[in-house]
């Protein structure tokens, strides 16, 4: 790279508010023509110039655009009281001749994007690294999960007696991010924790610990997704504690094409009517996900609460779209007020509301327990053909990672966007999170049910 221009170019890239009083356009950053073309070699600097204050953390981050070659290469590095900045790459492991998006972000806000292709080096093709301290890398290898598309990957999580860790992959960028809390209940200092990707974005269990003297709870419920999750790197962080106020140990989850682009992947069935899990916990301001198996059943009466509860809701679900299930979604914030309470995940699905089943609340509703009974056909019979229990937790007990903290926690822009069912939020009769880009030939919904 010594032949490289020394031309610092003043092309403005993207623009990004850094706190209050700022607006939009206020943060700038350059890139300098100097860091290009990057080689497939060891020692690639990247550098460029930011209005962004001295000391700001900024994660540079070079991600592959070609799936069959994923990887992901970040650095953290801080803004130089001359308002530079300086990130260096080893790209040894990179063919030549890859398409990479190189990107910057600053509290999930995106400074820069440019693309680019990998080049062949015919000399010497190294760098000269400024005196500036960047820290190391944050993927290297013992904090990469490597695991084929459709099959379960195993994230080792190291805790100390007695402690909890949220466990944080992916991010609205890839359009799929899950959270939850993992306890080493066992003391034995770590949990290994099982994410199963033939069962991510469906009704399924998706995550799981290995050892049964371990727990993990789900704090942030994954998007519904169209079709098996895509072969690409996924940033994991793991915090502290049951909030993501810390600063995170990073690692890389990547899933790698398995060469059978048309396989569904499939999950455990069962067949039979009821609720898939007996117990469903939501927190409270939180909108909670009821999966109930109808398997030959035209229609089914859910209800929720009772009047010891002090508050109870009935309802009528009706299977639209052929898969035997309805997802009910169950509003904690509408619950006992104006809004719609229960809504489906699916739209081809439906739910009607009995009418004035519901209890009025003059307050949220309250953290606790509420019975789940469900009922063949539209009436509610004396006995129900299932049970189970809807837990709301009290919402100041456990951080919302699923609100800003995604973009916050990862700030992640890896390979190509990928598809979604619709809009981020709860839209009426869909909860419209983002799905993921099924592959070449894959356009079947996985709907199966993991026991």
């Amino acid at each position: 790279m010594s032949l490289r221009s020394v031309a610092l170019t003043a092309v403005l890239i993207a623009a990004m508010t850094t706190g209050p009083g700022l607006a939009v356009g206020d943060q700038q950053a350059t890139l300098s023509e100097e860091s290009f073309p990057l080689y497939s070699e060891e020692q690639q600097v990247v550098t460029g110039e930011t209005t962004l204050d001295p000391g700001t953390e900024m994660t540079v981050r070079i991600v592959s655009e070609d799936a069959s070659s994923p990887f992901l290469y970040q650095r953290q590095v801080s803004v130089q009281p001359n308002g530079t900045f300086v990130a260096q790459f080893d790209l040894t492991k990179v063919s030549a001749n890859t398409s990479y998006e190189l990107s910057a972000h600053v509290d999930g806000d995106t400074l820069f994007e440019r693309t680019g292709t990998v080049a062949q080096c015919d000399g010497d093709c190294t760098d000269p690294v400024p005196d500036i301290h960047t820290p190391t890398e944050t993927d290297d290898s013992e904090n990469v999960v490597t695991v084929s598309q459709g099959e379960t990957a195993e994230i080792p999580v190291s805790m100390t007696e007695g402690e909890s860790k949220t466990l944080s992959i992916g991010s609205e960028a890839v359009n799929y991010q899950i959270n939850a809390t993992v306890s080493d209940d066992d003391g034995d200092g770590a949990v290994l924790v099982l994410f199963d990707t033939a069962a991510a974005g469906t009704d399924p269990e998706t995550l799981r610990v290995a050892d049964d003297g371990d727990s993990l709870t789900v704090t942030a419920p994954e998007p519904d997704l169209p079709s098996t999750l895509d072969p690409a790197p996924y940033t994991y962080r793991v915090f502290d504690g049951q909030t993501t106020d810390s600063t995170p140990t990073v690692g890389t989850l990547v899933i790698e094409p398995n060469g059978t682009a048309g396989e569904q992947f499939e999950v455990e069935e069962s067949a039979e009517f009821g609720f898939e899990k007996s117990i469903t916990r939501v927190k409270q301001g939180d909108t909670g996900r009821i999966p109930v198996v109808l398997t030959t059943a035209d229609a089914a009466t859910v209800s929720i609460g009772s009047p010891a509860s002090n508050y109870e809701i009935n309802a009528t679900v009706r299977d639209g779209n052929g898969d035997d299930r309805v997802v009910l979604l169950f509003d904690t914030t509408a619950a006992g007020h104006d809004e719609p309470t229960l809504e489906t995940a699916a739209d081809a699905d439906a739910v009607a509301v009995e009418s004035g089943s519901e209890v009025a609340l003059d307050s949220p509703l309250a953290a606790g327990n509420y019975d789940l009974s469900l009922f063949r056909g539209t009436d509610a019979a004396d006995q129900p053909d299932d049970i189970g229990t809807l837990v709301v937790t009290d919402g100041n007990t456990t951080a919302d990672a699923s609100a800003d903290s995604v973009d916050s926690v990862s700030g992640e822009t890896p390979v190509p966007r990928q598809s979604q069912t619709g809009g981020f939020g709860v839209g009426t009769g869909a909860l419209a999170v983002g799905g993921i880009l099924a592959l070449a030939g894959v356009g079947i919904c996985l709907r199966s049910i993991m026991t």
